[in-house]
């Protein structure tokens, strides 16, 4: 069996990332801050903070389905 060879459009994926970088050292200039210090506010604390508020939401809807289909 041959393995799955996927490619999504052929993106480019260092242009994807260079844009990316670009925008947060955007960020970090319209905020006063660092590129590293608006990777931590981003992906260390915000994005945590958005994960678990998610997970408990989606908890909380699939205990309410749970509780409606009784």
């Amino acid at each position: 069996m041959r393995a799955l060879n996927f490619k999504f459009n052929n993106m480019n994926y260092n242009k994807l990332f260079n844009d990316c970088v670009d925008f947060l050292n955007w960020l970090a200039l319209n905020f006063n801050l660092t590129y590293k210090e608006i990777n931590v506010w981003i992906f260390i604390i915000i994005e945590p903070i958005v994960f678990f508020a998610m997970l408990f939401y989606i908890l909380y809807l699939n205990s309410k389905l749970y509780r409606k289909a009784q």
